[in-house]
C-alpha cells in the first residue's frame, strides 16, 4: 500500500461554486486523504489499485492536514470524515463522488467499472445506492460505542435492519454473476466489498454464524473478489487496521458483542412469554405494562422493557439504553392519561437497599390517591 509522505501546504483556501479551491502548488498529483480502516475510502482505493493508478494518485492520511477535525482538513471536507480528495484546484469529499471522479478522469486506463448493458448499469447503480443509503449508514452498530446508528437509536434495531438490508442486497445481486451487476466489474463491487469486509469481521462478535452473514449469491461473489489481487489487498488493509481494535478490547464493552446479558431469568421473562398471566394495560414493540398483583394504590402498574439488554438495575444503564428508557417514560405518560390520573408517581427501585426484588428493570406507576413526601 502506497501511503505517500506529504508535507502539508500552507495554502490559501477559497470557496468557489460549492468547492473549496486551494492553491496546491506543492501537490504534483491528485491526492486521496484516507486511512486503511475506512470502508468508505476503500471503495476509492479499490478503484485506484484495480486501474493501476498508484503512480498517478497519492494516498495520504488525514493527519497530514492535522486530523479529521482540524481547521485545515475541514476546509477540504466540511463533514470532517474520510475520505477526501484534492485534484488541482478542486477539493471534495464523499467516496462515491471521488470514485466517479476517478472513473471519469482515468476512463481510458484499466477496467472501466462500467457495465456494458443498460440493464447491468442500472443494476449496478441500484446496488450501489442500496449500499450507500441503507447499509453503510447503519454499519456503526457493529463498532461504535453508542447510538445513534443512522436512523436507529437502538443497536438491536440497527442490527435487525442490517440483516434485512443484506438480504435485499442478496436479492439484487445478479444470479449469473460473477460480479454483482453481471459479467463485468462495476462500481457496485467496489462500493460493497469493503463494507462486507466489515460485516464478515464484526458480525460474528454479535453471535452471527459465518454462514448467516451472506446469502449464496453474495457468498460466491465474495469468494471471487477475495481471490483477486485487489480484493485480497483491500481486505487485508481493512482487517489489518481492525485487528488493533480487537487487541485494545474495542468490542469488550459494546452491547450484544462483548457486553451481553448473562443474568438469570426472572418472573418477568415468564410473563413476557405468557407463561404467567398478567393484566396488560399497555404493550408496544419495546415495552410491556401490567398491573401489580400487590397494588399500593388504586392504580399501580409495572412498566418493563421487553428485552432486558443487561438492565437488571438502573445503575447499569448506558447510552445504549436511552431509547428504551425513553419508551418506558412515554408509556407511563400514556397509561396515566388512559387511567385519567390527576397525579401519579414513578418509582424505580435499585438494589436490595432500594427495595428491588425482581432484577429486570421495572418502573412502578402509582396513582389514584394522594402521594406523601418523603416516601418510605
Amino acid at each position: 500500500m502506497r501511503w505517500a509522505p506529504f508535507a502539508a501546504a500552507a495554502a490559501a483556501l477559497l470557496r468557489v461554486e460549492g468547492f473549496v479551491c486551494t492553491m496546491t502548488s506543492q501537490m504534483s498529483k491528485p491526492t486521496l486523504l484516507d486511512m486503511p480502516v475506512s470502508n468508505a475510502g476503500a471503495r476509492v482505493r479499490y478503484i485506484i489499485y484495480e486501474k493501476g493508478l498508484e503512480q498517478e494518485v497519492d494516498i495520504v492520511p488525514p493527519s497530514e492536514f492535522g486530523g479529521l477535525k482540524s481547521e485545515e482538513y475541514l476546509k477540504i471536507n466540511p463533514q470532517g470524515k474520510m475520505p477526501a480528495f484534492i485534484d488541482g484546484d478542486m477539493t471534495f469529499g464523499e467516496s462515491d463522488v471521488i470514485a466517479r471522479h476517478l472513473l471519469d478522469k482515468y476512463a481510458d486506463v484499466g477496467p472501466s467499472f462500467t457495465a456494458p448493458t443498460l440493464q447491468e448499469r442500472t443494476r449496478a447503480n441500484a446496488i450501489a445506492r442500496q449500499h450507500d443509503v441503507y447499509i453503510m449508514t447503519i454499519t456503526g452498530c457493529m463498532y461504535k460505542a453508542a447510538p445513534p446508528f443512522g436512523v436507529h437509536a437502538r443497536r438491536l434495531d440497527a442490527l435487525a435492519d442490517l440483516r434485512k438490508q443484506l438480504d435485499v442486497l442478496e436479492d439484487m445481486a445478479c444470479s449469473s454473476g460473477p460480479f454483482l451487476a453481471g459479467a463485468d466489474l462495476s462500481l457496485a463491487d467496489a462500493a460493497c466489498f469493503p463494507t462486507l469486509v466489515f460485516c464478515k469481521y464484526m458480525l460474528p462478535k454479535f453471535g452471527w454464524a459465518e454462514g448467516e452473514i451472506l446469502g449464496p449469491k453474495l457468498t460466491r461473489w465474495w469468494q471471487l473478489v477475495c481471490a483477486s489481487k485487489t480484493g485480497a489487498r483491500v481486505k487485508e488493509e481493512i482487517e489489518g487496521a481492525l485487528r488493533p481494535w480487537d487487541e485494545r478490547g474495542r468490542w469488550d464493552t459494546i452491547l450484544h458483542a462483548g457486553a451481553r446479558d448473562a443474568a438469570p431469568e426472572t418472573i418477568f421473562d415468564r410473563i413476557l412469554r405468557k407463561e404467567i398471566p398478567s393484566t396488560v394495560v399497555h404493550e408496544d414493540a419495546y415495552v410491556l405494562a401490567f398491573r401489580d398483583i400487590n397494588p399500593v394504590a388504586p392504580s399501580h402498574v409495572l412498566i418493563i422493557p421487553k428485552v432486558r439488554e443487561g438492565l437488571t438495575q438502573l445503575r447499569f444503564a448506558t447510552a445504549d439504553h436511552a431509547f428504551v428508557l425513553g419508551k418506558m417514560l412515554e408509556a407511563a405518560a400514556k397509561i396515566a392519561a388512559d387511567e385519567k390520573l390527576e397525579g401519579f408517581r414513578l418509582v424505580i427501585n435499585d438494589g436490595p437497599k432500594g427495595g428491588q426484588e425482581v432484577y429486570h428493570l421495572h418502573m412502578h406507576l402509582i396513582g389514584g390517591r394522594t402521594m406523601k413526601w418523603p416516601p418510605g
